[in-house]
């Protein structure tokens, strides 16, 4: 049974630190856990392409044959589904993708929630572009550019369970 532990915003960022690749919270407490146990860690086969200067993972994901940063692969897969099953409504999606899987903000959001709640503001956290904005059979969706290292293996691990097929490349 899994516990749930919380944990102050700083002591997250501290703990985000450490994680590479696919880490989840879970797999760097492990890790630190087996580094002051002594315990020898697993080598992931899938290495993150980091930048060292900014350590910031800058890892493209394959998906139908094209190459995509976090947040735009999360786009290219929620547009397949959609396209894929068109009658979809908003709470199916939200069954589909749940918020938990990105964290605060959700995978997506309404369109017009996301224009009212951001405006005014710079930084919208979603993609609003006209091309990028998705027509469920009873909304308007815009889905979230919040992806790091910590939330994308949940998305990754989702779609995946849809019968997708999403590859890591550090080129």
């Amino acid at each position: 049974m899994s516990q749930v532990i919380r944990i102050s915003s700083e002591l997250y960022s501290r703990l985000k630190q450490h994680a590479t690749g696919f880490d989840t919270p879970a797999n760097v407490i492990e890790k630190l856990l087996n580094h002051v146990e002594g315990i020898a860690h697993k080598s992931s086969t899938a290495q993150p392409n980091v930048t060292p200067s900014t350590s910031r993972d800058k890892t493209k994901y394959c998906f139908n044959n094209q190459y995509y940063g976090k947040g735009r692969l999360v786009l290219a897969v929620v547009e397949k589904y959609v396209s894929n099953n068109s009658d979809t409504t908003f709470d199916e999606l939200l069954k589909i993708f749940p918020k938990h899987i990105q964290g605060s903000t959700g995978v997506f959001n309404e369109y017009e929630y996301v224009i009212n709640k951001y405006a005014g503001k710079n930084h919208k956290r979603h993609f609003l572009k006209p091309d990028e904005i998705i027509q469920l059979s009873n909304c308007v969706i815009a889905v979230c550019t919040e992806w790091g290292m910590v939330n994308i293996d949940d998305f990754i691990q989702r779609a995946e369970s849809l019968g997708y097929t999403i590859s890591p490349s550090n080129d």
